[in-house]
């Protein structure tokens, strides 16, 4: 209890100071003063301050799973990933403005990755479609990207619309061609 009471203070120490200054700003020394514990501590739980921001990154993916076990939404999920983002907007464009900035990508990837897959598959799951692997890669990997690019460029230009808006509109406009794509899929040779 005490190692998870640790990691918490840590993790949310490192976004407030993540929301004041870059992330190539931030030491260690700095972080483990903050949360009142010595490097040593510090580096028990973490390597340095990537593995920091990975854990944070899928803490907060395994709540976007859950949304989506829970709505069955890609829409609802991305929300839940972007409220994250909002809720830790400077430190967001900290770490994305940083001369790394994989593990904010990455993260990006993979609530885009497992959000979509998990669509597709309850769609031919629930829709009863016989769609082929190959081809439920390809729409799983084409959505993605394109929900990985419109999160990226959102992030780089500022996050100053509504996502609510932006992902609610690419669901109206998209609606069904998931499903279609799928039973497409079922009459198309190898």
């Amino acid at each position: 209890m005490a190692k998870q009471y640790t990691k918490n203070l840590i993790k949310r120490e490192f976004l407030l100071l993540a929301e004041e200054k870059s992330l190539k700003n931030i030491t260690i020394a700095e972080l483990a003063d903050r949360c009142e514990i010595n490097r040593n501590t510090f580096y028990y739980h973490y390597e340095d301050i990537y593995m920091l921001i990975k854990e944070i990154l899928n803490d907060e993916l395994a709540k976007v799973d859950e949304e989506f076990n829970y709505t069955n939404s890609w829409e609802n999920s991305l929300l839940q990933a972007v409220s994250f983002i909002l809720n830790n907007k400077k430190a967001t464009l900290n770490i994305f403005k940083s001369i790394d900035k994989v593990e904010l990508d990455n993260y990006l990837f993979k609530v885009c990755e497992s959000v979509m897959s998990k669509y597709v598959e309850n769609e031919v799951k629930t829709k009863n479609i016989n769609a082929k692997d190959a081809d439920k890669e390809l729409i799983i990997d084409f959505y993605r990207a394109a929900l990985v690019g419109l999160l990226d460029k959102w992030i780089q230009d500022g996050m100053k619309e509504s996502p609510e808006y932006i992902i609610t509109r690419i669901g109206s406009l998209f609606d069904g061609n998931i499903e279609r794509s799928l039973r497409i899929s079922e009459k198309l040779d190898k």
